[in-house]
């Protein structure tokens, strides 16, 4: 991932703030070739960047210390790759799980209405740090339905934005678990803002 590590501070600001007319404009465009930074409702700060092959690279926790939370995404929403280590502390005698995903058929760009269902391979790498550095894989196929919907227009960091909610759905051999972004389509970027029932929306959004 190519994003540096940064403590970035960004006012607040409601999710689903309506236009109000007249009103004063602080915004301050972003573009996401050139870095957007993000805060989330639990106060964790992140940054986004689209690479050179198109990539969108997220890092969702730039401000607790060794927690990572780092991921890869085609076309802003389908993930390829996450580095996640839930810990404030650094860990030792492992590295960090590293979740990779394939995607059959081919993934579609998120818009109002649009859906996709297909089959996701995932495979999971740890390396334990012994003398041998033994890199242990599991791996796991999941049915998965996406669905793209709700556009709306919502306010943040003094900017308006279109967006769209993406919601998906995976089944497989080891159970079941749902997630859901706030895709910005004018940007190319969707930011995760429920995981297995857990909330966490995005309340500021800034250029780096």
């Amino acid at each position: 991932m190519s994003l540096s590590r940064r403590h970035l501070l960004a006012a607040p600001a409601l999710l689903l703030l309506p236009r109000v007319a007249g009103a004063a404009s602080a915004c301050r465009p972003v573009d996401l070739n050139k870095g957007i930074a993000f805060r989330r409702q639990d106060g964790s700060t992140g940054l986004a960047r689209r690479e050179p092959d198109g990539l969108v690279a997220i890092d969702y926790v730039t401000n607790r210390g060794a927690w990572i939370d780092q991921r890869r995404a085609m076309n802003g929403v389908f993930e390829v790759q996450r580095t996640v280590e839930e810990s404030e502390e650094p860990m030792v005698g492992a590295s960090a799980p590293t979740y990779s995903w394939s995607y059959s058929p081919r993934i579609i760009t998120p818009e109002d209405g649009a859906a996709w269902d297909g089959t996701v391979k995932q495979v999971v790498e740890v390396t334990i740090s012994d003398e041998a550095s033994t890199v242990e894989r599991r791996r796991a196929k999941w049915t998965a339905h996406y669905r793209c919907f709700d556009p709306r227009e919502v306010k943040l960091s003094g900017c308006f934005h279109l967006v769209l909610s993406v919601e998906a759905s995976f089944v497989g051999k080891g159970g079941s678990w749902t997630q859901r972004w706030v895709y910005f389509p004018q940007l190319g970027l969707g930011l995760e803002t429920v995981r297995d029932g857990k909330e966490n929306g995005i309340t500021a959004l800034t250029p780096v």
